[in-house]
Formats: C-alpha cells, structure tokens, sequence
C-alpha cells in the first residue's frame, strides 16, 4: 500500500509541515513521515489527536451536529489537522504556526480521499 507515498507528498504540498501519521482505530500509527518531529513526538501527537476526533465526535453527535469529519488547532508553536478516515482510521498533520491553514485542510481532503481508498 502507498501509505508512505501519500504522506511524503502531502509534506511537499504543505509549507511548513512538521510530520504526518496515518493511524488505526486504536490510535496506533500504521506510517508517518516527519521532517522536524522527532518519531515518538509524532506518535504521541497522532494518538491524542485521536482521543481529540473522538471527543468533540460525541459533543457534535449530542448536539445533534452529525459526524465530526476534522478538527484543526492552532496554537502558538503548532497547528494541526486531524481527519476521520472509514473504518475508524485518521490522519494527522502536524506543521508550524505560519503554515497555511487553507492550503493544508485541502492537502488532507485530497490525502485522506487517497487513504480512504486503500483501506478495506
């Protein structure tokens, strides 16, 4: 499977990324690709986002708001995605607090479309 293929290009379409990891319902990481994340630090970010997707899943759901698809965060040393992918799979992308928002949500639409059709 192209998992490593598609992260490497998602890091070249978005200035300033950091890492991305692709990871399975569990919250354990099936690749990633880093540039300035040391691995364990985006392992680490991959699985929190997890808890975060599912989190802010079940206040959407209560407030009748349907499916959380992504969560973005920008913080003042990071900004980060995450994207629900089927089967309960997500991505994360991990970059600076200058990258692109909008040029970065769109990466991780194409991206997570490409995942999508790979997993079973």
């Amino acid at each position: 499977m192209p998992f490593q293929y598609l992260l490497t290009n998602l890091m070249v379409d978005v200035p300033g990324a950091h890492g991305a990891i692709f990871l399975d319902p569990e919250g354990e990481f099936v690749e990633y690709v880093t540039r300035r994340s040391t691995p364990y630090e985006l392992k680490v970010e991959g699985a929190y986002h997890g808890l975060l997707l599912r989190t802010a899943g079940r206040l959407l759901r209560g407030a009748k708001g349907g499916e959380v698809v992504e969560v973005a965060v920008a913080g003042s040393a990071l900004k980060v995605i995450s994207r629900r992918l089927k089967g309960g799979y997500y991505l994360v992308l991990v970059m600076e607090p200058m990258a692109p928002l909008g040029l970065a949500r769109r990466a991780v639409e194409r991206t997570a479309w490409a995942l999508n059709q790979e997993i079973p």
